[in-house]
């Protein structure tokens, strides 16, 4: 009987370069087919990923669907789907519902709060009424532990402990016991976002970077690139610009989506009115940055910065740049 676990492709320790081997690896069909679908959602191929997950939105085997609702749900953000990505977020809590009222085993117990989670932090949506999750990720096995950790990680950081989430990552994978290049790609992305003010802080974008540019890995990119404030224009743009150019093109759909399922249930609006790059140097600015510093991290001139923040300004209808907080990420 094969041993079921969510995300088998992220739970995967492999070398840079050999998810595809990984994928065909698996001798379960069914767990073969949630790994193709990981593979094509974190390379920035929804519409191939909802494909495959949909099948499995009412699967019996409970990892099996918290697979399918976790990439269905985050693969249609991208498509514009918002009745479609509800729906899968809708499975992930009825999988959680499930296991709070059922004695189900720890290990899956853990797997539903996991995927309760990632369906609420990622999206910046409160976790009200859900369970400490901290002593049951020990019964996750490693890749997915090291995810979870991720996970909460950024839930840390919204809950406004920057230093707190970044040590949290960087003791995860100081203990990791092998390479795990998805949920480390999180982890140092997570890592990014706390360093931002930090003189160093491209390190941990290009340690993100090296572990998953040979795989093509572009979607935990796309998800935080608000919140990365212009280090994926600083250090992938010059480097790699046909995987900037799909990491843009990816991030105007996915925050289109995001914004639809994450503006309805917050005070806190987050505009889609805005380029990425504009973006990006909003966030910057709301952040307290000098034209000066945000034209030196972005490798652009100061009048560049100020023709763009006269165009934000305009598209916002504001006059200020501490106007500008109500309208970005935290």
């Amino acid at each position: 009987m094969c041993d079921y676990v969510v995300l088998p492709l992220l739970n995967s320790s492999f070398e840079p370069g050999r998810a595809r081997e990984v994928v065909e690896g698996f001798v379960d069909v069914d767990l073969r087919n949630i790994a193709r679908a990981e593979l094509f959602y974190f390379t920035g191929q929804a519409e191939e990923c909802c494909e495959i997950t949909r099948r499995y939105l009412s699967s019996r085997v409970i990892e099996l669907k918290l697979s399918a609702c976790i990439l269905y749900g985050y693969s249609n953000l991208s498509l514009g789907n918002v009745a479609a990505a509800k729906r899968g977020m809708e499975g992930i809590q009825s999988c959680v519902k499930i296991a709070m009222k059922k004695k189900v085993p720890k290990d899956v117990y853990a797997s539903c709060l996991l995927a309760g989670y990632v369906g609420a932090v990622l999206l910046h949506l409160p976790t009200d009424g859900m369970p400490a999750f901290g002593e049951y990720s020990r019964m996750l096995p490693e890749g997915l532990r090291l995810f979870a950790t991720y996970v909460m990680a950024h839930h840390t950081y919204l809950n406004g402990e920057i230093w707190s989430a970044y040590g949290m990552g960087k003791a995860a994978l100081f203990m990791a016991d092998r390479s795990y290049p998805i949920s480390m790609t999180y982890i140092h992305c997570m890592m990014a976002v706390c360093a931002i003010n930090r003189k160093h802080k491209q390190e941990e974008m290009l340690r993100s970077w090296e572990l998953a540019k040979m795989d093509g890995f572009l979607e935990p990119f796309i998800e935080h690139h608000g919140l990365l404030r212009g280090l994926i224009e600083a250090c992938i743009r010059n480097r790699d610009p046909e995987a900037y150019q799909r990491i843009t093109e990816g991030v105007i759909s996915f925050s289109r989506g995001w914004m639809a399922l994450h503006n309805p249930e917050n005070r806190r609006k987050v505009t889609g009115e805005l380029s990425t790059m504009e973006f990006s140097i909003a966030m910057l600015a709301s952040g307290g940055w000098t034209n000066k510093e945000i034209g030196e991290h972005l490798g652009i001139s100061i009048n560049t910065v100020k023709h763009y923040l006269t165009d934000i300004f305009c598209k916002l209808n504001v006059k200020k740049r501490d106007e500008l907080k109500k309208f970005m990420l935290k």
